[in-house]
């Protein structure tokens, strides 16, 4: 019979490493001097290096100078405060694909060795989703454009800008005429895929820069900033007016509505988001008031 004599803290040391690499995230530790002690099979794939590879070696010999650093300074922090840190990145794998990683690590004391332990949590689909869902929190999901609550954070940060930058900034709010008969007659289909239309009718009078929203049932509103003139505004305005007069077709069906636009233009570093927003919907109203498909513009003092 034969007998093999091993270590126990061969055993122990073997035992653990078996453990971390069952591990499905990447884990690693360091030493005070931030030097690589070790790490799992998962760390290994992330990094492009085996773990013989790493071990003695520092960041400053792995990464590029300026990810080097920023792993240094938050090893540095963590060995001051002697407690946890959790932090996201946005990281590049071996593989070179980029993925949002969010870093968990802790100080440690152990045997006469301190250090820094950690793991790399990927969330980079929980990211995708949050960003979705921020999507859909701001847009209208019939045309694809803002909603009301996105556009009214839009008008307050136009607003903050406007304050910085002295630009001249237009907010328009614009209401079809004769939707809503159509709606009634033709049902919701007809009355959604007319919508749609329009939206894309809308957005190709505008920049990119520009922000459209669908407000309400056929009400749209737009946030203009850096307005060169009010002369520009007036020919923007007609173009849409004209642009309108053309049939939509919807289902082999013509359908003829009109629109009208109430324009609030200012100047004023000292506008508020009520201020401008009652000038443009008093205009608009005035506008149906006298006739529709037209427009009025008035400036906010």
């Amino acid at each position: 019979m034969r007998y093999f004599m091993e270590s126990p803290r061969d055993n122990k040391t073997d035992f653990m490493q078996a453990v971390i690499n069952a591990a499905p995230t990447p884990i690693f530790y360091k030493d005070a001097k931030g030097r690589y002690l070790g790490c799992n099979k998962a760390f290994e794939e992330y990094i492009g290096l085996t773990r013989g590879e790493l071990i003695g070696k520092s960041v400053f010999e792995l990464f590029d100078d300026d990810l080097a650093s920023t792993y240094f300074k938050a090893d540095n922090a963590l060995f001051e405060r002697k407690g946890t840190q959790i932090y996201e990145a946005k990281v590049e794998y071996a593989d070179g694909s980029i993925h949002d990683v969010m870093f968990h690590k802790a100080y440690f004391h152990a045997e006469g060795v301190e250090g820094v332990v950690g793991s790399i949590l990927d969330i980079t689909e929980r990211k995708k989703a949050e960003k979705r869902l921020e999507q859909l929190a701001l847009t209208d999901s019939l045309t694809g454009l803002d909603n009301r609550y996105s556009l009214m954070k839009s008008l307050k940060h136009s607003l903050l800008r406007q304050h910085r930058e002295n630009f001249t900034l237009a907010f328009l709010m614009l209401d079809l005429d004769g939707f809503k008969q159509i709606n009634d007659s033709y049902g919701h289909p007809v009355g959604d895929a007319l919508l749609i239309a329009v939206a894309k009718k809308l957005k190709n009078h505008f920049r990119e820069s520009d922000v459209i929203a669908r407000v309400g049932g056929d009400e749209f509103s737009v946030i203009l900033e850096n307005i060169s003139s009010t002369e520009s505004l007036r020919l923007l305005a007609n173009k849409i007016l004209a642009e309108f007069v053309e049939p939509f077709i919807i289902d082999n069906n013509s359908f003829t509505i009109g629109i009208s636009i109430g324009i609030a233009i200012s100047s004023s570093c000292e506008c508020s988001s009520e201020d401008i927003i009652k000038r443009a919907d008093a205009a608009l109203y005035q506008v149906k008031n006298n006739g529709k498909g037209n427009y009025l513009l008035t400036v906010v003092n």
